[in-house]
């Protein structure tokens, strides 16, 4: 199915040359390549366009999957009757000279008989990266760093829950979401308290698809005596991100606040992607160090073992960018890992330079002009990215005298509380995959 999105993705972009009336483009063979000139002479190896042939004996017509393995594909793939360093204008070119142009694209015949149709929309957009990220709209979801005064510049920081239900939408809440980890939804329904019926599931799956872990699909953050968590207290909770001790830590969490009428419990949250650029920037051997270096994380309680070791600072290609002291501008970063109250005990072997660097980066994130604050609303939910937006609570109290009041009643006993989230996580893809299908379809109506 997501194949099947991504070929819609390709078909429904507006073409740059519609608007045109000059022939489109020529091409010139080379030994190994098509050279397309109007795409700034771009070179396409033969054995990347048969790969990536799109025919119904490459590409089920159904279920848009390939039928072929790219190691299948014969190394010196040719055209047929290859001519090196011809040149093939719009209208020139036969079966029998192997490569064909039309105002449709490029058709090639092989010299084992097959046949492929390449659309000049297809070879534009796989022409450069950057024409290939704007097809898969990376411009709405790729990671915006944030400070304090920045945020609240941000288009959809506060989205009304009623926005949700069309379309725009829903699409701009979740483009907030992957491109800034953070959205607020305002005005969701707080009556249905129990898991089955609550509105926050029904807010989560508009997003994407909940994701069960150890605590349930969905749970309670409310202060609880003898709690087996920090965040079941009224104490202050620093910093953090949540099951930094799994494998592969859920991506996005969302919290809605059913009922606050206590002093304090205020929530923060620090980009710890900007907080990772501004280390690279001040010094770049530490940054390099939080790359490398695994931190431990635990949880040994309540009847479970989880422990993971990940870097602080976790790069998209760690072996090709941590050595490369070139660059100017911080690698791309794939997650961050930070979450002191799940932290267990370093591995021996820890350099003594981690520590230092690990301090620089905790000065970065606890500075205020990297912090976002606010006291959540009954009605409002929070979602953000677990793996890059650091959380935290101020520690809480019941109101006194005059302005006490009494709890709801939460569970199946007698416990009252007057500060009750109600909360999930979810998936990373499914939310991605949503905003994508969602501009499609906005971009065809």
């Amino acid at each position: 199915m997501l194949l099947k999105t991504g070929t819609q993705i390709l078909q429904r972009l507006p073409t740059r040359a519609a608007c045109s009336v000059r022939t489109w483009t020529s091409v010139t063979t080379s030994r190994d390549a098509l050279i397309v000139h109007s795409l700034k002479d771009t070179s396409f190896p033969y054995i990347w366009l048969r790969d990536s042939c799109q025919a119904p004996e490459s590409v089920h017509p159904s279920t848009r999957q390939k039928l072929h393995r790219s190691s299948d594909v014969p190394l010196d793939t040719k055209p047929a009757n290859l001519k090196d360093g011809a040149k093939i204008n719009v209208g020139e070119g036969s079966a029998e000279t192997g490569v064909r142009v039309s105002e449709d694209g490029v058709e090639i015949r092989w010299a084992d008989g097959r046949t492929s149709f390449f659309a000049r929309e297809f070879l534009r957009v796989h022409a450069n990266e950057q024409s290939l990220k704007e097809a898969h709209f990376s411009e709405r979801t790729e990671s915006t760093p944030w400070t304090s005064a920045t945020i609240t510049k941000s288009p959809n920081l506060f989205v009304e829950y009623g926005s949700l239900q069309e379309r725009t939408g829903l699409v701009d809440a979740m483009s907030q979401l992957l491109k800034y980890g953070l959205v607020f939804v305002t005005g969701v329904p707080t009556e249905e308290k129990v898991n089955e019926t609550c509105e926050l599931k029904t807010l989560a799956e508009k997003f994407g698809e909940i994701r069960r872990t150890f605590y349930g699909e969905l749970w309670d953050v409310i202060n609880v005596q003898n709690s087996k968590n920090i965040a079941y207290t009224n104490l202050d909770l620093g910093l953090h991100m949540d099951l930094l001790y799994f494998h592969h830590p859920p991506r996005f969490q969302a919290l809605h606040c059913l009922r606050n009428r206590v002093i304090g419990g205020t929530s923060f949250f620090v980009d710890a992607l900007h907080a990772s650029h501004t280390l690279f920037h001040q010094d770049r051997a530490q940054f390099d160090l939080l790359t490398t270096t695994p931190v431990a994380f635990q949880y040994l309680n309540d009847g479970h073992h989880l422990y993971k070791q990940h870097p602080t600072i976790q790069l998209e290609d760690p072996a090709k960018d941590a050595s490369n002291l070139s660059l100017t501008s911080p690698p791309p970063i794939s997650h961050i890992n930070y979450s002191p109250p799940f932290q267990g005990p370093l591995p021996l072997g820890t350099p003594a330079e981690f520590y230092p660097a690990l301090r620089k980066f905790s000065d970065i994130l606890d500075d205020p002009q990297n912090t976002y604050s606010y006291t959540l609303r009954e009605g409002d939910c929070v979602l953000f990215d677990n793996r890059r937006v650091l959380h935290a609570r101020t520690a809480f109290q019941e109101k006194e005298g005059a302005d006490w009041v009494p709890g709801v009643k939460f569970g199946s006993g007698d416990s009252m509380t007057n500060r009750w989230l109600k909360g999930c996580y979810l998936e990373a893809d499914a939310v991605s995959d949503r905003v994508r299908v969602g501009l499609t379809k906005l971009a065809s109506s």
